[in-house]
């Protein structure tokens, strides 16, 4: 017997169909404006779009359905878009899109997408990054980053940045000037910084840059993209994103690529710029200024001991004239002494003698009496006289001799310009103290060494 008994009623497919088409038709007449999140959008070769919307709960789907947008509308609606977003939506995103339920007897069921709201999208992504600051404000790490000391002298510079990406071109450009220069050290990190897995590429290359930083610090992280569509940023809206940059031991710099809009990663980052190009603009910059800063310094410091040395030169100059001159008299006294010994030797001795003779004078007969006896007793007191007066002159020359000796090695040994010329050098600090020691000298780090022709700044280097 057929399935189909003999007089029930049955129709085809197509009209049923076409009954059911009707039916939406008229339960739905008018098109209605609805909140579901993209789960695919499809731009076709011919402009028209193929989407999917879902909703869900608790993570778990609980409505699907197909949409289309044909190419017409399709173009006002996207031109619509970029002008408020600088891009086109994208899977991932909440929307607010006014549809119509179609049904169609050949292809089903699908709903035809007559607007999409781009404010309504925006005020998500808005609300979103609202939620994450308060969040991160009253767990105490909104401003983490900023308590952060800035770097300065040689920087060793992590880069995190999506792979040949136009603003790394633009980076690298400079960055490679700074590193040929010997100032600055860059290491790359690969990351994806749009789409659903955003956040966890960036994460990822983060913990690259965490483990290094372990073995070599780093002194700055710069995380940078370079240009993109408004909407872009609602990737980078992740709290665990945030958390991670606010968290960081080492500062941040930001280069995101807007220069109105701001992500979250601009807000807690250690410093944000508009670019790539002027987030290396600043790290030149600002080595530039360090350099003529320390340039500056420097010479002040070459300054101040030229103004020392000439400031001593003129003093050692007066001193050792002066010494000179004591030297000169006193040699000249001592000479003078001897000779006035001499005189007074020969005065005494003449005297005498004189003395002697006139009494051998006046008593010729005694002489005769006594010429033996006395001649004898005079040959041994003029004897004696003699020995003692040449011991004496000897005595006086002798002192005088050692008295000049003495007084002239003093002057050789004393003489700071004779000393210097012999190899020795006068040791000063750069505050113009004199250095008497080894451990002054370490102390001291720089010296400032006088020689006989001049003056030399040396630096000490402890062993």
């Amino acid at each position: 017997m057929s399935s189909v008994e003999a007089g029930v009623d049955h129709q085809t497919l197509s009209g049923y169909l076409a009954g059911v088409e009707r039916a939406i038709k008229q339960a739905l007449p008018e098109p209605e404006w609805l909140v579901a999140e993209l789960s695919s959008f499809t731009v076709t070769g011919k402009g028209a779009v193929f989407l999917d919307l879902l909703e869900s709960a608790d993570g778990r789907e609980v409505a699907k359905a197909k949409g289309v947008m044909f190419a017409n509308v399709a173009r006002r609606v996207l031109e619509q878009w970029r002008a408020s977003t600088g891009g086109i939506p994208e899977a991932g995103m909440r929307v607010l899109v006014k549809v119509r339920a179609d049904f169609s007897v050949q292809y089903g069921f699908q709903l035809q997408v007559t607007q999409i709201d781009p404010s309504y999208t925006l005020g998500e992504m808005q609300a979103k990054l609202q939620q994450i600051i308060s969040t991160l404000t009253a767990k105490g790490w909104y401003d983490m980053q900023r308590s952060l000391a800035s770097p300065s002298g040689f920087w060793k510079v992590a880069v995190v940045s999506p792979h040949e990406a136009a603003g790394l071109a633009d980076f690298k450009r400079d960055a490679d000037i700074l590193s040929e220069a010997g100032v600055c050290q860059f290491e790359y990190f690969s990351a994806t910084f749009q789409g659903a897995g955003c956040s966890e590429s960036i994460r990822g290359a983060l913990l690259q840059v965490h483990e290094r930083n372990q073995e070599e610090r780093f002194d700055l992280v710069c995380v940078i993209r370079g240009g993109g569509a408004k909407a872009d940023l609602a990737w980078l809206n992740d709290m665990q994103l945030a958390a991670w940059i606010c968290r960081f031991p080492v500062p941040v710099f930001t280069g995101i690529g807007h220069q109105v809009d701001e992500c979250v990663l601009d807000l807690v980052a250690h410093r944000k710029f508009d670019t790539p190009s002027k987030v290396i603009g600043y790290l030149k910059s600002s080595l530039q200024a360090e350099a003529a800063g320390l340039r500056a310094r420097m010479e002040q410091v070459a300054s101040r001991i030229s103004r020392l040395a000439a400031d001593q030169l003129p003093l050692l100059e007066r001193q050792g004239s002066r010494f000179g001159g004591l030297s000169q008299r006193f040699v000249h006294g001592q000479k003078a002494a001897q000779e006035r010994a001499w005189s007074d030797f020969a005065r005494l001795a003449t005297l005498r003698m004189s003395e002697d003779t006139k009494t051998l004078l006046r008593a010729p007969e005694a002489f005769s009496r006594l010429a033996g006896g006395l001649c004898a007793a005079q040959r041994a007191k003029i004897a004696l006289v003699s020995s003692q007066v040449a011991s004496r002159a000897s005595l006086v020359v002798e002192r005088g001799r050692v008295r000049l000796d003495t007084a002239c090695l003093v002057y050789d040994k004393t003489n700071p310009l004779t000393l210097l010329s012999r190899g020795f050098a006068l040791v000063r600090g750069v505050d113009g103290e004199i250095i008497s020691s080894a451990q002054q000298a370490r102390d001291a780090l720089k010296l400032d060494l006088a020689f006989a022709d001049g003056h030399v700044i040396a630096a000490v280097e402890s062993h």
